[in-house]
């Protein structure tokens, strides 16, 4: 007896292509859709991750000069100098250099370091021009108060000298890039609850860091 091959003569129908195309078309599109969506979170995440550790290491490189000022060993009838100049978005302080003794002036403030139409904040070491600490700053807020906690009503001159016993600092930063797919409208406040910036409702993702910094050799 010969072998009998029985063949099915159905193939796919056009329905049946269609239908599987559009299925492989939406899964595709899902597939596609939860790779750009965890690569934009990525990319946010990251943006924030830069824009906190810029704030945070201009920050602290405040704070080390906030609590030298008025240091002077050699100094024997305070007030020794500490601040010259206090204004509620710039600051001016003198100490020494504890490795050699030899004087220290330190200001503080604003400027447009790049030139770009964002200020940044500058840090600006015996006249040596000012170096960018902070990029990107919207606001750079500062409180002065005496040793029993009274504000003290900037700018203040030479009569900050030993009667600043801690600062306030507001510093509001944004991102380097927009985000399309963001709106900032929000309001930063600083300690005592005023209202330091209000975003204009722009796409740039802001973070703000405040800090409570004794100036213990200027008391």
């Amino acid at each position: 007896m010969g072998c009998h091959i029985v063949k099915n003569g159905e193939g796919f129908s056009l329905v049946e292509l269609l239908v599987t195309m559009v299925v492989s078309a939406i899964v595709i599109g899902a597939i596609y859709l939860t790779s750009a969506y965890q690569e934009q979170s990525l990319s946010v995440e990251d943006t924030i991750a830069e824009l906190q550790a810029s704030l945070r290491g201009g920050v602290v490189l405040l704070e080390h000069d906030l609590r030298m000022a008025g240091y002077d060993p050699s100094c024997t009838s305070p007030p020794c100098k500490g601040f010259t100049s206090a204004n509620v978005n710039s600051f001016t302080i003198v100490s020494k250099d504890p490795r050699n003794g030899s004087p220290v002036t330190i200001a503080y403030r604003l400027y447009d370091a790049g030139h770009d139409g964002d200020t940044d904040l500058g840090r600006n070491r015996n006249g040596s021009g000012n170096q960018p600490v902070i990029l990107n700053v919207d606001a750079f807020n500062v409180l002065y108060f005496d040793k029993d906690g009274n504000q003290l009503a900037a700018p203040l001159g030479l009569v900050a000298q030993g009667k600043v016993a801690f600062v306030e600092i507001a510093i509001v930063a944004h991102a380097e890039k927009p985000d399309s797919n963001y709106i900032n409208s929000s309001s930063y406040t600083n300690f005592q609850g005023m209202t330091i910036y209000t975003a204009p409702g722009d796409h740039f993702r802001r973070r703000m860091l405040r800090a409570r910094v004794a100036c213990r050799n200027n008391v």
